[in-house]
């Protein structure tokens, strides 16, 4: 009986194994037959090409009939046999209209979310992008991307640096993740390479150059230049810019939050990625201690902004008009400050503060690493030993003030009064209003801004003013000779960003004197559309913090137009 058992096992075994293979043998022949009736008709079409992407191990699928109808389109688009092409690539997605965001010119598209697919599609030479539906019955090709063996042997090499170059501060990528996809030598109408702005002077001449195509990824950016690659040019509107969808009040009072935030011009920031989100809660999920904040869902934005090697992530609302800074997030120096240095200014900052309130890292906005000069940290009042000192100059704000500290390596902690601004000084007083009488006349049409400065040690007054079209204009007032006259120019975009500043400042007519027995001093009168602000070098201080932002931009327009 035993025997007959054992007999009978292995023989149940072995049909259990038989049916196993035929099931798996069956089960190929009728996927490569599903394939081969869904192909019919397509002669330069081929199964095998699917059947390698779709054994990739993905949690989703890319289903056959995607697959299938995305290489149709592009060997029948590109006149090459199927057989060479290979999907390399795909994830789902949800295209936010039902042009799978990739509207043509003037085109009305539904606005809806629509599930589908991004797939890419190689043939080793090129790669294509394709924006499909959820059964691949709508398609559209993205982009194509060429190879840098079809660029020009005569694109001359610093050409070539400097646009790479470029293309790495603007995407803060590694040039070696970049390539040269198209570059073609171009005669442009005038010294502007045919970018030139509205309001800006070109030299109005014909000017040999070149237009270079640099790929990385989805994006594209194109470039016109001279001849040598001395001057260049991004061409927004020809370039692939994964930003795009962002409005560009956002991208504005973004770029302008990190220029001021990294005391760099906005021509060295990118944004380098962007993410619609809705926020819970009225603080865009990034409150202060203690703050109080609404509980509703705030629609808005998640931006990186790239300059360097420092990344900063900002939380902002649907207009732009709210803006705050994810620290944690963000990659900032501060970020290696010593943990003993960062409690000791935090500790030395929370007790001078005019606001009593719980401070952390987050309140220390900079942090970096010097070389001073001296034992003494490079500040004044004591007898120093020649040497230099390796250390940090970290500055910490607390509600309108900020506190500025240089330290050593190790626990030694000097604050500088002269960088800080600091409230509640003896003898300082508080803003006043303007008498009606001595308001300086409102802003000429054209006028952006004024600042009139006087007084000092030599007794001048000097008017600068900034106008629509970005000309920036310096005189002395009494000057009959005109010979102290300077001018200068500066971007739209510069003067865009000023101006969304300016009104977010919210001026009004008020003045903020200097504290008695001040002398010598520089008066400064600030005007904008809406009002003016009257302050001076030693009451500057006191100034709210919106104000001094004000101030320091523009001084660094002026600055940085000087040069």
């Amino acid at each position: 009986m035993k025997i007959n058992l054992k007999k009978y096992s292995i023989t149940y075994q072995a049909r259990i194994i038989t049916a196993l293979i035929l099931t798996g043998i069956l089960s190929v022949i009728g996927g490569v037959t599903i394939i081969e009736s869904s192909t019919a008709g397509s002669p330069n079409f081929t199964p095998e090409m699917t059947n390698e992407v779709l054994a990739r191990n993905h949690q989703n699928r890319l289903p056959r009939p995607v697959a299938n109808a995305v290489l149709r389109d592009l060997a029948s688009r590109e006149g090459i046999s199927a057989k060479e092409l290979k999907i390399i690539d795909y994830r789902q997605q949800n295209w936010k209209n039902g042009c799978l965001e990739l509207a043509q010119p003037n085109e009305i598209c539904t606005q809806a979310l629509v599930p589908g697919w991004r797939v890419v599609v190689s043939n080793n030479r090129q790669k294509w992008i394709y924006h499909t539906n959820r059964n691949g019955r709508s398609l559209r090709l993205a982009s194509t991307n060429t190879p840098t063996n079809n660029q020009p042997k005569n694109l001359p090499e610093a050409v070539k640096n400097a646009v790479l170059q470029a293309a790495s501060q603007r995407l803060q990528l590694p040039t070696s993740r970049l390539k040269i996809m198209d570059a073609q030598a171009q005669t442009w109408s005038d010294g502007c390479f045919n970018l030139g702005g509205a309001n800006e002077l070109c030299l109005q001449a014909l000017v040999e150059g070149w237009r270079v195509t640099v790929g990385a990824g989805e994006q594209t950016l194109v470039y016109h230049t001279n001849q040598t690659g001395s001057a260049i040019r991004l061409n927004e509107q020809a370039s692939n810019i994964s930003n795009n969808q962002l409005p560009k009040e956002i991208s504005d009072a973004v770029l302008l939050a990190a220029s001021q935030r990294l005391q760099l011009p906005t021509s060295r920031l990118s944004i380098i990625q962007t993410q619609q989100q809705n926020w819970s809660g009225g603080c865009l999920e990034l409150a202060n201690p203690d703050e109080g904040c609404t509980r509703n869902i705030v629609p808005g934005w998640r931006v990186v902004v790239g300059a360097a090697n420092q990344t900063l992530v900002y939380h902002t609302n649907q207009t732009g008009s709210a803006i705050r800074l994810n620290q944690k997030a963000s990659n900032i120096a501060n970020n290696q400050l010593p943990k003993q240095i960062s409690d000791a200014v935090l500790r030395d900052a929370s007790n001078r503060a005019r606001s009593k309130i719980a401070v952390s890292p987050q309140n220390i906005t900079q942090a970096e690493k010097v070389v001073w000069s001296n034992g003494c940290l490079d500040l004044v009042g004591e007898i120093c030993t020649f040497a230099q000192v390796p250390g940090w100059r970290v500055t910490v704000a607390i509600a309108q003030e900020k506190f500025v500290y240089h330290t050593d390596e190790n626990s030694v902690v000097k604050f500088n009064p002269a960088a800080s601004q600091v409230a509640g000084n003896a003898g300082n007083v508080g803003a006043i209003a303007i008498p009606a009488g001595e308001l300086p006349l409102p802003l000429d049409q054209g006028m952006v801004f004024r600042q009139i400065s006087s007084g000092g040690l030599l007794g001048k007054t000097y008017q600068t003013i900034l106008l629509n079209d970005g000309l920036l204009m310096r005189v002395r007032i009494g000057d009959a000779n005109d010979s102290e006259r300077s001018v200068w120019r500066i971007s739209s975009q510069q003067v865009r960003q000023f101006q969304q500043l300016l009104e977010r400042s919210k001026f009004t007519n008020l003045s903020y004197p200097a504290p008695r027995g001040a002398a010598d001093y520089i008066t400064y009168t600030l005007t904008s559309r809406d009002g003016t602000v009257q302050y001076n070098d030693v009451s500057q201080n006191n100034l709210p913090q919106n104000f001094r932002e004000v101030v320091n931009t523009w001084n660094r327009i002026v600055t940085n137009a000087q040069r």
